[in-house]
């Protein structure tokens, strides 16, 4: 621990081996703040309001004067959640893929000082309605994603998961003499961020596609819609390799990369027509890459960690209040029970229900008898599953 500087808490609903973006996290905020990890989903054998003493007592111990929750999805923190943290810390919100579950996440934002986004347009909408917001880019360590000086040996290469309009367009590449490799979270050449990175050094070009899934959820005002385009970290971090991107459009890529340092395509054919362009033009795919590599430069974490940490240093929200819709708490009571109901924790299980209908305060207090149905009928189910299920009755 360095006494000269601030420490700061990160706390993620669960430990993930696929996208440890905590490592990411950790390492971006340890080059300005004494930095800690909490992992909720080690802590769910509690209810919460004994996590939340948990916390307090890190608070104090460790004298943490900021404190970070992970918005992502959700989990155990909404708004009531973080009001049981002490006070004496700034409390912010951060998040990465805001577009599906910003509607909660605005709401949850009223009980922090800010919020951090990795989408810029995410940071626009929060901003819109009053809240302290900026820019956090995840993946931009520049001790990883940097220039290994490899050779250029791919001529395009798309890494991640093969879904929506992904399969159909690298299949039209092929298909019209593009040579493409393809690479997920899995596969030996790219199954850790060195692995990828050195991948992404040794490519000519890097595919970035941003049509993602809008969630079901029937609150959520976009699930109406099947499709967003949003923001995506290949398209800064690629730039760190030496490497260019090219990108299917979103607004928030249009924000970030705002002159034209990002070739943007529509659809496939889009798609084949600026690669041949690159691929022919040798000159014109270094001068692209590096306009390319010099903005994406300015996202790097030795760069860009000072402007973090001077807007959370600038930024604290006063008495920010919003009346807390209905189906909000529904979805945050339904989830504290489910999260116990899954991880098969009798004890807590049972204490959360004590928790969250005896010790929470409710501003639709009409959902009370509702509750009290749900956590009758989720008990039934949970007693019924006892004899097949590996149960961790008295941890503590």
């Amino acid at each position: 621990m360095i006494e000269n500087k601030k420490s700061i808490l990160l706390l993620f609903k669960e430990r993930k081996k696929e996208t440890p973006n905590s490592f990411f996290y950790e390492r971006k905020f340890s080059r300005e703040y004494n930095t800690s990890i909490l992992y909720i989903s080690d802590y769910l054998y509690k209810n919460n309001h004994a996590i939340a003493k948990i916390i307090n007592t890190i608070i104090d111990e460790k004298k943490i004067s900021i404190v970070l929750f992970e918005g992502d999805h959700i989990s155990i923190f909404d708004s009531k959640f973080i009001k049981l943290i002490s006070n004496k810390v700034k409390k912010g919100l951060f998040l990465q893929d805001d577009y599906m579950y910003h509607y909660i996440n605005r709401i949850t934002a009223s009980a922090c000082d800010f919020v951090l986004s990795g989408c810029p347009l995410s940071v626009l909408k929060f901003q819109e309605l009053g809240y302290k917001s900026f820019f956090l880019p995840v993946e931009a360590d520049g001790a990883i994603f940097k220039d290994y000086g490899e050779n250029k040996v791919h001529d395009v290469l798309f890494f991640g998961r093969v879904k929506n309009n992904r399969g159909k367009i690298t299949k039209y590449l092929k298909e019209n003499g593009v040579n493409v490799i393809e690479c997920g979270p899995y596969d030996k050449i790219s199954d850790t961020p060195e692995k990828l990175a050195r991948l992404i050094n040794k490519s000519k070009i890097v595919l970035n596609f941003t049509e993602s899934d809008n969630t079901s959820k029937k609150n959520n005002p976009i699930s109406h819609f099947k499709y967003s385009y949003e923001m995506k970290g290949r398209v800064y971090f690629t730039g760190l390799c030496d490497t260019l991107c090219i990108s299917e459009y979103s607004p928030p890529n249009e924000l970030l990369f705002n002159n034209n340092e990002v070739p943007f395509f529509y659809n496939e054919i889009d798609c084949l027509s600026l690669i041949n362009n690159f691929l022919k033009n040798e000159t014109k795919l270094v001068l692209a890459t590096k306009k390319y590599r010099q903005k994406c430069s300015t996202f790097e974490d030795s760069n860009y960690i000072n402007k973090i940490k001077t807007f959370i240093d600038n930024n604290k929200n006063e008495n920010f209040n919003v009346n807390i819709p209905y189906w909000y708490e529904f979805i945050f009571f339904k989830k504290n029970l489910m999260l116990r109901f899954r991880s098969n924790n009798l004890k807590s299980f049972f204490s959360q229900i004590f928790d969250s209908i005896f010790l929470t305060n409710y501003r639709s207090k009409f959902l009370i008898p509702f509750f009290l149905i749900y956590s009758l009928f989720s008990s039934i189910i949970f007693l019924f599953k006892l004899p097949v299920a590996k149960l961790k009755i008295w941890k503590n």
